[in-house]
Order: structure tokens, then C-alpha cells, then sequence
């Protein structure tokens, strides 16, 4: 099974990754190239987890277009692909938090600038999926994120899931609240596929 991460940054993406991942590796900026090579590593072990922190074409993309003003100094071309085998989960920050969120990179407030685009991406590919028989990605989910910088708490729930098996707006969204519970309702959409 193939999960891969995406949504700003300080979301807990390389976290569950790592969490869920067979080996506890998260794989950074999943390419092409790199995917390919992971289907033929567990071609015959279907219960492995692999899970990669972002994409590299979609991380890219929203970055880019969420904060134009910002000096990237990397003019390396991407290459957009699906990936049907993989369940896309994108983790945001809870409105009312992304504004005080800092990062090295980035002054304090400048992932609120982010946040709404990676929402709106998130629920554009969930539309552009359903309506492609689910051949772009397995599921997508999105996950809401608090994690608070004035006391350091950190809660994740399931907030949308678009999945062939379970209905929009269906119980499993109320259930998943961390990296496990998330892993169990995935694992359970792919026994239940036909």
C-alpha cells in the first residue's frame, strides 16, 4: 500500500510517514522515478506500507503559486503523474492556527498564505478523481491539523475522505483522529474495493 503526505509545512507529514511506513523511512518528494522503482521493491509484498512526505510536482506547484513572491532558486522541471495505487491524504492547518504557525524558511504567517490553496487543490483532485473513476489516486483525504505554537499541543482529525467504498460525509471520518486510525480506515477501503 502506498500513502503519500502532502500540505504545508509543519502539518506532521514526515511524522506519519515515518509512523506508517514498513521501515519507519518517510520518503521525501516522491518523483516518477522514484515511485516506480518502490512499486517493483514490494510488487510481491502487498501488505507493505510506504509512505512518502509530499509529492514532488504537487508540493511544487501549490508553493509556487501560494507564495509567488518568495525566491525558490530551484528551476528544476517537475514531471506531474498519477499515481492510482496511492492514497493521497493532505494535512492542513486548522484555519484560526495557520496564521501563527513560524518555519526557518518562512516569516510567521506566511503558511496561512498556503493553507487555503493546498485546500483547494485538495478538493478540486477529490472532484477531478471521483469523476475519473478514482485512476489519479486511490483516496484522497483531508486531515485538519492543530498544532498550536502558544502551548505546543498537536490534534489531527479526518475532516473529508472521497473514496469508492465509503459515501461522502460517511462515519469513517468521524473515526479517524491519528496515524493508526487513518492507517485502519485505508487498510479497510482497499479489503472492501471490488
Amino acid at each position: 500500500m502506498f500513502i503519500a503526505f502532502e500540505g504545508p509545512d509543519n502539518t506532521g507529514k514526515s511524522t506519519s510517514a515515518a509512523n506508517l511506513s514498513h521501515d519507519k523511512v518517510a520518503r521525501y518528494n516522491a518523483t516518477k522515478d522514484m515511485h516506480d522503482s518502490m512499486q517493483k521493491d514490494i510488487a510481491n509484498e502487498q501488505d507493505l506500507v510506504v509512505a512518502y512526505d509530499r509529492i514532488d510536482w504537487f508540493s511544487h506547484m501549490v508553493y509556487r503559486l501560494a507564495l509567488p513572491g518568495h525566491e525558490w532558486n530551484d528551476a528544476r522541471p517537475r514531471t506531474v503523474f498519477s499515481m492510482p495505487d496511492t492514497h493521497l491524504v493532505v494535512k492542513i492547518h486548522h484555519p484560526a492556527l495557520a496564521g501563527l504557525i513560524s518555519d526557518e524558511l518562512y516569516t510567521t504567517g506566511a503558511l496561512a498564505e498556503v493553507n487555503p490553496v493546498y485546500q483547494s487543490f485538495a478538493e478540486f483532485f477529490m472532484n477531478l478523481n471521483r469523476s475519473r473513476g478514482y485512476s489519479m489516486f486511490k483516496t484522497v483525504s483531508i486531515m485538519e491539523i492543530a498544532n498550536d505554537p502558544t502551548d505546543g499541543s498537536f490534534y489531527q482529525r479526518l475532516v473529508s475522505f472521497d473514496s469508492p467504498v465509503f459515501q461522502y460525509g460517511s462515519v469513517a471520518e468521524r473515526m479517524v483522529t491519528n496515524d493508526e486510525t487513518l492507517l485502519d480506515l485505508l487498510r479497510y477501503e482497499e479489503q472492501r474495493r471490488v
